[in-house]
């Protein structure tokens, strides 16, 4: 993710994975996350993960929105980078899941 030099880059690596579940849920610091924070700032690559193709993907049990260890979520990366387009497509998510 850290090698990609454009967000058209990131995109085509959100892209080329058979399935979003490696950013849904990885073992990061021993411990259960989603990767969304870390891709909060690029609103292509959360359309891609939040689109309605990922559905099944989606799992009451592992929520891809909750605050980390700091006490910030995916939604407060993506306003701390003035990225109203991945605020407004995470809200979505959440009020159609």
């Amino acid at each position: 993710m850290y090698a990609c030099h454009t967000q058209s880059d990131l995109e085509k690596l959100v892209l080329s994975q058979g399935t979003p579940e490696i950013f849904f849920k990885v073992f990061l610091e021993l411990g259960f996350k989603s990767m969304l924070p870390y891709l909060a700032f690029d609103a292509r690559s959360m359309k891609a993960l939040l689109s309605s193709n990922n559905k099944k993907f989606f799992n009451d049990q592992f929520p891809l929105f909750y605050k980390n260890q700091d006490g910030f979520s995916a939604i407060d990366a993506s306003l701390d980078r003035n990225q109203i387009k991945s605020v407004n497509l995470m809200i979505d998510y959440i009020i159609t899941y």
